[in-house]
């Protein structure tokens, strides 16, 4: 691990303007994760500010579970107001690799906004939205994982948690093993969100195969009385059986489990066989629409013995990544009775890669005016597929390519959604020749059923092909502003063109237009890239990057503002 203070120590990120200075409270604790995994009390934040908020629950990856990172009670932040943004506090999570999304609880403990995340060290942690405070953490297992030619690492808490405001529980998903690339637990637990008691766990992959080893990566989805959550596998370690599972609420018991390739043979030209593979990879785990149904991607078929050892015995092995329903986008009733829907969208390669092109995004569901509900979804093909929901199987509606084939990190994500503007937001890692855009940077679309055009595109921030960090899922405010965030190497004017290490970047942009808003820079930088999409509500923003530093920033006016004091850390 490297430390290297060069680059925000005396910083005060502010939109409009990158201040620095050596007063203002010196760096906070840094984001070091502890020698073993154990619930500890978080390092508090630096002095924050005395002001009163009022916040709206944002329960769930991307807000709702249609996943559109949209928060239509967000209207304060506009391309005007964002000139009063300045940050308020900020906190180092004592984990790392925290690649889950802030979720927002309101009026809990006397409280007005409650923060909620997990680390890959295991632990769920609690933080008070206004001060940054930490409030409680709950050690829920962690699990030792090592892929071929990397170093050992962690997998605890892999995903988003769900928030119910009716129970006043959260429920997370965690991993947890007893030695390296061993079998896994994994729990879906239910916290207490006042004080964080576990309040009752199930396993939902129980019973593992001979060689078996799967690991939760999503965020959980709370619909229909029950709690699903996908799992995939470490770097695919044979053998393992992708699928979707639905736990009851109210009995906290495993009610369903979909096998997305294991003993599956409904996709057209499928093998009905015992296949390893399928997982579901989307940070947004499933999505679920308004009729209950539930929408979920699948990645591919594994087509080989893993590095784990022999594929087991029971699994057999196939031709093609797509087989039964590996790398289909599937609609299921909300007890997975019946596939109502399914579809492979046929990728298309560009000679860069050809293999382990997972469709690794939630789809993502909206409705624009007068037109039928759409899903997009994004895949390490390079490309955003929009599909019309009445006729998935006809295939992509539309498809956009993004930049070039890659199984590596750059090509995840998800878009996002307003049903004010109309507009799918999508981030585009990587320019590409013959792709919507030479550069990197942003792109609208403006889809009904079969018809899509782009309405707007915008160049910023650095190559993620060249960072290997993917960009975050937008975050879409209902004031017509559009968030996402980016690998960053810092300058000297607060842009991303230095020669340093990569970081992480907040950029805003407005969402009718794409105009870029701060005057083309960054409205803050932090020590790590940014995976999750900014959580917005009333006068607040909350960032979260992928080494454990947890900002709250604002435009109230009676918020003092901090300097932004975080070493960068490597």
């Amino acid at each position: 691990m490297r430390v290297s203070l060069a680059v925000l120590t005396g910083c005060a990120i502010v939109v409009g303007f990158v201040g620095c200075g050596t007063g203002g409270g010196g760096a906070p604790p840094q984001p070091k994760p502890p020698a073993s995994p154990t619930a500890t009390v978080p390092p508090g934040p630096t002095p924050g500010p005395v002001a009163t908020a009022a916040f709206n629950d944002w329960t769930t990856y991307g807000f709702d579970n249609a996943r559109t990172g949209f928060n239509p009670n967000s209207r304060a932040i506009t391309p005007t107001s964002l000139a009063s943004l300045h940050l308020a506090w900020h906190v180092a999570v004592p984990d790392y690799r925290t690649q889950t999304q802030p979720i927002l609880a309101s009026n809990i403990g006397g409280r007005a906004g409650t923060l909620i995340v997990g680390g890959a060290r295991g632990s769920a942690y609690a933080y008070d939205a206004v001060s940054g405070k930490p409030v409680w953490s709950k050690l829920l297992g962690t699990a030792s994982y090592m892929c071929p030619g990397e170093p050992a690492t962690l997998s605890g808490v892999g995903g988003t948690a769900a928030y119910d405001p009716a129970s006043g529980s959260v429920y997370v998903v965690s991993n947890s093993n007893t030695a390296l690339n061993a079998p896994t637990q994994v729990l879906i637990n239910k916290i207490n969100a006042l004080d964080g008691s576990l309040l009752s766990s199930v396993n939902i992959a129980p019973s593992p195969l001979p060689g078996e080893v799967n690991f939760a990566h999503t965020s959980v989805t709370l619909a229909n009385g029950t709690v699903y959550a996908g799992t995939g596998s470490t770097c695919d370690l044979s053998s393992w059986r992708g699928r979707i599972a639905a736990v009851n609420t109210d009995t906290m018991t495993l009610a369903n489990t979909f096998y997305t390739v294991w003993n599956q043979g409904q996709a057209p030209g499928s093998v009905s066989a015992p296949l390893s593979g399928g997982g579901v990879w989307g940070w947004g785990g499933v999505s679920v629409d308004p009729g209950g149904n539930v929408w979920a991607a699948a990645g591919n078929v594994d087509m080989r013995s893993g590095p784990s050892g022999p594929q087991s015995p029971f699994m057999q092995h196939t031709g093609t990544e797509f087989d039964s329903f590996g790398e289909h986008v599937l609609e299921l009733t909300p007890n997975f009775a019946n596939v109502l829907q399914s579809n492979y969208p046929g990728f298309s390669f560009d000679g860069a890669q050809s293999v382990d092109l997972d469709i690794s995004g939630t789809p993502v569901l909206g409705q624009p005016l007068g037109c039928h509900e759409m899903a997009a979804v994004q895949g390490k093909s390079g490309f955003l597929y929009l599909y019309d929901t009445t006729s998935i199987g006809n295939g992509p509606a539309n498809r956009y390519k993004f930049t070039t084939s890659s199984f590596n990190d750059p090509n995840l994500g998800n878009p996002a959604f307003s049903p004010l503007t109309g507009m799918y937001y999508a981030a585009v890692a990587s320019g590409v020749a013959g792709g919507v855009t030479p550069a990197p940077g942003m792109i609208a679309i403006q889809s009904c059923n079969s018809a899509s055009s782009i309405a707007w595109s915008s160049a910023f921030g650095p190559d993620s092909m060249v960072s290997g960090s993917p960009r975050s899922m937008p975050t879409v405010t209902a004031g017509g502003v559009v968030f996402v965030g980016s690998p960053c190497k810092l300058d000297s004017v607060g842009g991303c063109n230095g020669t340093g290490l990569f970081g992480g970047a907040l950029w805003a942009l407005d969402a009718n237009t794409g105009a870029l808003l701060n005057n083309g820079k960054p409205i803050i930088t932090t020590p790590k890239d940014i995976r999750m999409g900014a959580v917005v509500d009333g006068q607040w923003i909350f960032v979260l990057d992928n080494f454990g530093a947890l900002y709250g920033l604002t435009i109230d006016p009676n918020v003092k503002t901090i300097p932004n004091g975080f070493a960068q850390i490597r």
